[in-house]
């Protein structure tokens, strides 16, 4: 049947109603060009003070691979919601890089958002890791 959903137990239906977003930034780079695109990121990363509202957490990498079309940066941000989001990045928030500055170095970039639905699976990664610490 159209419209309907499936009855969703309890238990998924709160991890739900709190989760948080997940934003996630892939940059391909002129090839030539990728430890400028590096150091802008340092710089932002280094001057934007102690905290960005709405923002728990940010990690970046680059593929391990590199090809010769250019290295691809990505970035992972958690947000408490797309409304913080829309607050950092504007009108363009479903589209806005996160390199202000780099622009002229950057070949395409793809921004999609997630909504987070497993932390309580995430959760137990987290413990489990600090019991083999």
């Amino acid at each position: 049947m159209r419209g309907v959903e499936p009855a969703m137990p309890d238990a998924f239906r709160s991890a739900i109603l709190f989760a948080v977003i997940l934003r996630v930034t892939r940059s391909r780079v002129v090839p030539g060009h990728e430890e400028h695109v590096i150091a802008v990121l340092r710089h932002l990363t280094a001057t934007m003070g102690a905290s960005i509202k709405g923002l728990h957490s940010a990690s970046f990498g680059r593929a391990m691979d590199e090809h010769d079309q250019g290295m691809s940066l990505v970035s992972i941000t958690e947000w408490e919601s797309i409304e913080a989001i829309q607050a950092v990045y504007g009108d363009g928030w479903a589209e806005r890089t996160i390199l202000p500055g780099a622009e002229e170095y950057i070949l395409e970039t793809t921004v999609e958002h997630f909504e987070s639905t497993l932390d309580d699976v995430s959760e137990v990664v987290e413990q489990r890791r600090h019991a083999a610490e």
